[in-house]
């Protein structure tokens, strides 16, 4: 009523009314409260009791009375105006309806197209990445598995991955493959992941211990795929396999110089390489600080790889242990033995082409070469009882001082004064023809004349 009071023609004064609804307020939270509960009784007491509204009452009933009923004409008129209305909407939704009809139409289409066109996409990706990955691992298991396949299939959140096994069925991998053939199937498939992707511009990559439970015969394959499919691709590897470090200089993978070997690594200062100049360097501040026994150990270390690559760069001849475990004992002496012979073989074939000047080269290198290899043998006895740790044995600094700088000079008649390289044999398999060194400073012929 207090709404409606000041909207009639002839206005009404609703003051009354609002103080009646402040007073039915205060009851009302009174009521609710309940306590204190003499203030509850005393609101019950009156809450029957309307207070004087007559007034406002009859001037609301006067107001509303003189209010004329509506005619046919004003319903219809409302009616008509309330029908508009309705209608507009009604035309306003069906526009809506029509509109996002169209649309999802248009989504659905669009949808579709998406899904077959990225289904077609993936399913070739699938098929072009399958084909290369039994193509690869076929390569590099010609010997058992020429027949390898592999499937690619997408399932619902996952892409499922099968391979054949021998002609009985497609199986994960994991089913019935040893894990030598495992890693051959990740190097593939990631091989082939990446020409995918990259096409030509696969161009380098890096490959950290990989292999290295594939037997010899496979990695040897390995290595004639990457040459063969990935010509234009720059590998590195790193391995602590010295075996297939071997098979990849072998097979042609890795040419000339182009590997370094580190023989220690750390997380402040990362790898240090084999270099002279490094290890004789550590061996002086051994010595500096008085530890010969630790100047020993590391003296003998290097020398035990020295002799392993002078061995195998000048071909010597060594005796065979399966599991490639060779002593500095096994080694050192057949290098030293192996530069010697191939000296007076260069020297002979100098002769029968009458080149004086060749053989004055050769000459002066033995002499180098014997006067550094005297002195070893003379104090080798020392090398081996301080790196053995003999009680008997008390080396002093002055004691040792010499033993290093006589393995010094005899490591370094085995390479280039030039370019620091050490000495090679080529070819590295057959007939040996030229001893040479990288810069060419050193480039001697081992055929004779006629032969």
């Amino acid at each position: 009523m207090i709404g409606y009071a000041s909207q009639l023609s002839q206005q009404v004064d609703a003051t009354a009314l609002s103080d009646f609804k402040v007073v039915l307020l205060g009851h009302y939270q009174q009521l609710q409260k309940l306590l204190p509960l003499d203030d509850t009784r005393a609101v019950l007491t009156k809450a029957h009791v309307v207070p004087g509204l007559a007034p406002t009452l009859d001037a609301l009933a006067a107001a509303i009375n003189a209010i004329p009923e509506p005619t046919k004409q004003d319903a219809a008129r409302e009616f008509l105006v309330l029908a508009q209305e309705r209608l507009e909407q009604c035309r306003a939704a069906k526009l809506k309806v029509t509109a996002a009809k169209l649309r999802s139409e248009l989504a659905t289409k669009v949808f579709t197209t998406f899904g077959q066109v990225t289904t077609a996409a993936l399913e070739k990706i699938y098929k072009d990445v399958e084909t290369a990955f039994s193509g690869y691992y076929r390569k590099i298991n010609e010997d058992d598995e020429s027949a390898f396949t592999a499937k690619l299939m997408p399932s619902i959140g996952k892409l499922g991955f099968d391979v054949d096994f021998y002609g009985r069925g497609h199986f994960p991998p994991g089913a019935y493959h040893s894990e030598g053939h495992q890693d051959g199937m990740g190097l593939c498939l990631y091989l082939a992941l990446m020409s995918h992707l990259l096409g030509k511009n696969f161009t380098f990559a890096v490959l950290d211990d990989v292999l290295m439970s594939v037997d010899a015969g496979h990695r040897r394959q390995v290595c004639t795929l990457l040459k063969a499919s990935f010509p234009d691709t720059q590998f590195i590897f790193t391995t602590h396999d010295e075996i297939w470090l071997r098979h990849m200089k072998s097979e042609g993978l890795i040419k000339g110089r182009n590997f370094a070997h580190f023989r220690i690594w750390t997380v402040d200062l990362g790898p240090t390489e084999w270099d002279d100049r490094d290890v004789w360097t550590e061996i002086d501040a051994y010595l500096a600080k008085g530890d010969v026994r630790g100047a020993a150990a590391l003296l003998r270390h290097y020398l035990e790889h020295f002799a392993k690559e002078a061995c195998d760069r000048l071909r010597a001849s060594v005796e065979f242990r399966g599991d490639a475990q060779f002593m500095l004992g096994d080694l050192l002496p057949n290098a030293t033995s192996a530069l010697g012979e191939l000296l007076k073989k260069a020297k002979a074939a100098a002769n029968s082409w009458n080149q004086k000047d060749i053989i004055e080269k050769i000459e002066a290198i033995e002499t180098t070469f014997g006067e550094a290899k005297v002195k070893t043998n003379h104090q080798q006895w020392q090398v081996n009882t301080a790196v053995h740790f003999n009680a008997w044995a008390d080396l002093k600094k002055e004691d040792f001082t010499p033993v290093v700088a006589a393995f010094k000079a005899f490591s370094g008649s085995f390479g280039c004064a030039t370019c620091g390289e050490m000495y090679f044999v080529t070819p590295d398999r057959g007939r040996k023809e030229a001893l040479r060194c990288g810069c060419g400073g050193l480039n001697l012929n081992l055929l004779q004349k006629g032969s």
